[in-house]
C-alpha cells in the first residue's frame, strides 16, 4: 500500500504555514449563519478520517473518488486526498495546500472553509481519530454549533452496527491458561479496588499505546469501570484504537496488562508512604 498515515502530528515541521492560513482565515471569516456549508466539510473529512483509520489509504484513495462533484472545494479536495495517498510526506502536504489557499485569495466564510479542508488532511494524514477531528473543526464556529452539527448529522442514515465502544464492551476475551491469565486476574482485582483518582493516573501512566492493547484482555466488568472514570469522548477514542488495532499478540497483550499491573503497585506504594 502507498503512504503512511498515523505520523505525529507535532512532526509537521510545516505547522507554521498552517498558523498563518488560520490566522488570516480567521481574521476574515464572517460565520454567516446557516453554517451548513461548514457542516458538511466537517461530516465529509470525519467520513474519509473514518475510512482512512478503519480501511486504509487505498480504500481512502477510492472514497475521495465517489466525492460528489458539488462538495465544497471539489478539486482541492481530491488533490489533497491524492497526496497523502501517493506518500507525499506531511510537510510537503502542508506547503502544498498552504500555497494553495494563498493562491485562491480567498475571503470571507471561504477562506475559513478551506482551511478547515487543510486541516483536516494533515489530521487525516497523522491519524487524528473522526470524533476528535470534527471537535476541532466545530470549535471554529461560534458557540451552540456542537449542537447545531449533531442536528445535521442527523439527516444522513447511520450504520446500524455497534459503536466501537458498544463492541468493546459486549467482548469478554479467554485468555486460556497460564500466565497471561494470572496477570489478568492481578489487574481486574487492582481495578475492582482502585477509586477513581487511581484509575485515572493508571489510565494517564499507561498511554496511548500500551492502554487500548490491555483493554482487550479485559473483562467487560474491569472495562466498564475504566471507562467510567472518563469522558465519553475519551472512551470512544480509546475503543476506536482498539478496534483499529485489530487482532494483538498474546505476548503483546501480556506485557500492555503487565505494565498496567505495575503502575497500579507504583502508585499504590506511593499512597502507603514508599
Amino acid at each position: 500500500m502507498k503512504g503512511d498515515i498515523g505520523m505525529d502530528y507535532q512532526d509537521n515541521n510545516n505547522l507554521s504555514l498552517l498558523y498563518e492560513v488560520r490566522k488570516d482565515a480567521f481574521s476574515k471569516a464572517i460565520r454567516k449563519e446557516p453554517y451548513d456549508r461548514f457542516y458538511e466539510m466537517i461530516y465529509l473529512m470525519a467520513g474519509l478520517e473514518e475510512t482512512a483509520r478503519k480501511e486504509g489509504l487505498l480504500a481512502l484513495e477510492e472514497a475521495s473518488e465517489e466525492l460528489p462533484p458539488e462538495t465544497v472545494f471539489y478539486q482541492d479536495v481530491k488533490l489533497a486526498i491524492a497526496s497523502v495517498v501517493d506518500g507525499c510526506a506531511p510537510e510537503d502536504v502542508t506547503e502544498l495546500l498552504t500555497a494553495r489557499y494563498w493562491a485562491k485569495n480567498l475571503q470571507g466564510d471561504d477562506a475559513l472553509l478551506y482551511f478547515l479542508m487543510i486541516s483536516s488532511v494533515i489530521r487525516i494524514q497523522c491519524g487524528t481519530s473522526p470524533h476528535l477531528l470534527e471537535r476541532l473543526l466545530v470549535a471554529c464556529l461560534p458557540d451552540g454549533a456542537t449542537e447545531q452539527y449533531e442536528a445535521y448529522k442527523k439527516q444522513f442514515p447511520q450504520k446500524s452496527k455497534p459503536t466501537p465502544r458498544e463492541h468493546l464492551l459486549a467482548t469478554n476475551p479467554d485468555l486460556g491458561e497460564g500466565g497471561i491469565l494470572v496477570v489478568k486476574e492481578l489487574l481486574e482485582e487492582k481495578i475492582e479496588q482502585a477509586d477513581a483518582a487511581l484509575l485515572k493516573k493508571v489510565i494517564r501512566e499507561s498511554g496511548e499505546c500500551d492502554f487500548p492493547i490491555a483493554l482487550k484482555g479485559l473483562s467487560i466488568s474491569a472495562k466498564k469501570k475504566l471507562f467510567s472514570v472518563l469522558p465519553d469522548s475519551r472512551a470512544d477514542e480509546y475503543a476506536e484504537s482498539c478496534e483499529y488495532a485489530g487482532p494483538v499478540r498474546k505476548t503483546d497483550l501480556l506485557a500492555s496488562m503487565a505494565e498496567m499491573l505495575a503502575f497500579f503497585e507504583k502508585y499504590q506504594k506511593e499512597g502507603q508512604g514508599g
